[in-house]
């Protein structure tokens, strides 16, 4: 134990195989056994000990570090299938850790990365390659490159599911003139038309006739978006300021509880119970939702630039600003 804690791995190693050799039923030794042959380098001596430590409920303690050093030895034996299946387990028993959250990214990048050169070699010109390449694009910020590859995705496949509807947010990114919306529009439109459940796309035309100052219109998409996904944040929240831009705020009270409800630490949401509670002469209630607000606005900063990079969000979400009536 005192070579592991070290850093002397191959010493830690030897000793242990020699207390086992003493007394085999030593579980704990075995573990620590398997763990400082992986950190030796000797994975394939590591492998049997590490699975078998990891599926012995008694090695609790030291469950996490195993696991984390199994999907190790399985990502670098190209079997990401059975590190995935470590990494779900992990996710399970470790659902805060850092080690757990930063491995559950970079194992489903690699598994996005495979993916990506699978497509190239089966089909360059699909429409799905084009569609990951503008999604790639559109993560950088580079919407007229990304609305290229979306058109020439819908080109080739003008049936693909979802397709209109990501090259209307990619125009709607781009530009918020009312020639952006006419043409978005019109990609929503015949995304809705092949497919009427599509939600994310009646989101979007509401947030296009709330642009155009139409309250009616926009809570009538709003409400169709809700109808098929109750549990859709970003419409019960648009559909609150629907409500109180009409002078109703007693009907945006209860779909803006709703998105609580299903994200409690939504900075937009508790901005906009803040705003609705005021409206209705609760100032206690405002204060508290208003400093709830602050904290998770404050606690979402620091994470901001991080989450941008890495989140590619399929519909433009509610903002504090566009939560606000135009004026």
């Amino acid at each position: 134990m005192v070579y592991y804690t070290q850093g002397k791995y191959s010493e830690a190693s030897h000793s242990f195989r020699e207390a086992l050799k003493l007394k085999p039923s030593l579980s704990k030794a075995e573990h620590f056994l398997g763990m400082s042959e992986a950190k030796s380098g000797r994975l394939p001596e590591a492998l049997p000990i590490l699975e078998k430590a990891f599926k012995n409920p008694a090695d609790y303690e030291w469950r996490q570090q195993t696991g984390l050093l199994l999907i190790e030895i399985y990502s670098a034996r190209m079997e990401l299938d059975k590190a995935l299946d470590i990494l779900r387990t992990l996710q399970k028993s470790y659902p805060s850790s850092p080690e757990v959250l930063y491995i559950a990214y970079r194992i489903h990048s690699e598994l996005g990365a495979k993916a990506v050169s699978g497509l190239v070699r089966a089909d360059p010109d699909s429409a799905r390659l084009h569609q990951v390449t503008a999604e790639l694009l559109e993560s950088e910020g580079d919407f007229p490159r990304a609305i290229e590859q979306y058109r020439r995705a819908a080109e080739v496949d003008p049936k693909l599911p979802g397709i209109h509807r990501a090259l209307a947010v990619a125009i709607l990114n781009s530009g918020r003139d009312e020639a952006s919306r006419l043409e978005a529009q019109k990609q929503l439109e015949l995304e809705l038309a092949a497919n009427p459940a599509d939600a994310h796309s009646e989101y979007q035309l509401g947030e296009i006739y709330w642009g155009r100052y139409q309250y009616g219109e926009a809570v009538k998409h709003f409400a169709r978006a809700v109808e098929l996904l109750p549990n859709f944040v970003d419409a019960l929240i648009a559909l609150g300021k629907g409500w109180t831009a009409q002078g109703q705020p007693e009907t945006a009270l209860d779909f803006l509880r709703k998105a609580v409800e299903f994200d409690p630490e939504n900075e937009v949401a508790h901005y906009r119970l803040a705003q609705v509670y005021r409206k209705l002469g609760r100032n206690f209630e405002a204060e508290q939702e208003l400093a709830l607000f602050k904290k998770y606005r404050e606690a979402s900063a620091s994470i901001g630039a991080i989450y941008r990079q890495v989140q590619r969000n399929p519909v433009i979400g509610q903002t504090v600003e566009s939560a606000q009536p135009p004026k």
